[in-house]
């Protein structure tokens, strides 16, 4: 499949308003729901993303808007939980959204009967890509809920958003099922014919390798997720772009934040 430019998705959607956001002219959506991407050296990625998202997402009628959060700098490891805190906070910035989906730049629907929405029972949120395409379309494990998910703002007010201690690839999902346990919730996850997902097959990243410590952070998710999250997020923005197509926003995460990551992962026998 040729990847187009984004000159040429962006003809094709011409309707859209500034930063990648669209509502239906015709009926009033039930939900308002931000689609916040972590991101990081995915170019190519993201234009078949976005090439391919939108039109899903408009063939559902949605009041929606894409959020595409960006670490800036090669010197620390990719962290993409914070990146999806940042999307969080600033997406509610600027519209009164109420359902999050988080969404992997490599990851995106086959089936358009996939209903991108948070679910309307407060003790439920709701994991899609349960079938991927890089799994074979097969469970990868029993509490996998990676990918793509849903959850409500209030949702993840409870659960604190993500861990921000995460670094590097892995477990920082496996940490949010925790948080969500924890408050009472539960995942539905989606196993039918339609919760089949697309992927872009790729290398693993530089500077995303697994780090050895993620499963003693794991162990952890209990003891610290109220006090490690939202609540201590720390971050700088250092562009906000409002593009035709979606609402670039490049943080970032301050070196010493890391520097004392290193130091506190000591203390845990890392």
């Amino acid at each position: 499949m040729r990847s187009l430019k984004l000159e040429e998705i962006e003809e094709e959607y011409k309707d859209l308003w500034p930063g990648g956001h669209w509502r239906p002219k015709e009926c009033k959506s039930r939900q308002k729901v931000a689609i916040v991407v972590p991101y990081r050296n995915r170019e190519p990625h993201l234009r078949t993303f976005l090439h391919n998202i939108h039109r899903f997402l408009q063939k559902q009628q949605l009041d929606y808007a894409i959020f595409v959060v960006e670490q800036m700098g090669n010197k620390l490891p990719f962290n993409k939980a914070r990146m999806t805190n940042i999307g969080v906070l600033e997406a509610l910035r600027v519209y009164p959204f109420d359902c999050i989906i988080f969404n992997d730049i490599d990851t995106y629907p086959e089936n358009d009967n996939l209903l991108y929405r948070c679910s309307t029972d407060p003790k439920y949120t709701r994991h899609f890509s349960v079938y991927m395409e890089r799994t074979g379309y097969k469970e990868l494990y029993p509490e996998f809920v990676g990918g793509v998910l849903a959850l409500t703002v209030e949702q993840l007010r409870k659960v604190n958003g993500y861990s921000n201690d995460f670094w590097g690839w892995g477990q920082e999902d496996d940490d949010l099922n925790k948080r969500v346990k924890l408050a009472n919730m539960s995942f539905i996850r989606s196993k039918t014919e339609i919760s089949r997902f697309k992927n872009f097959i790729h290398k693993r990243d530089r500077g995303n390798e697994p780090h050895p410590c993620r499963y003693k952070l794991l162990a952890l998710t209990e003891q610290k997720y109220l006090t490690d999250g939202y609540s201590n997020l720390n971050y700088r923005v250092e562009s906000i772009n409002y593009g035709k197509l979606y609402t670039h926003i490049k943080a970032i995460i301050p070196e010493e934040d890391y520097t004392k990551w290193k130091e506190y992962i000591k203390t845990i026998g890392c």
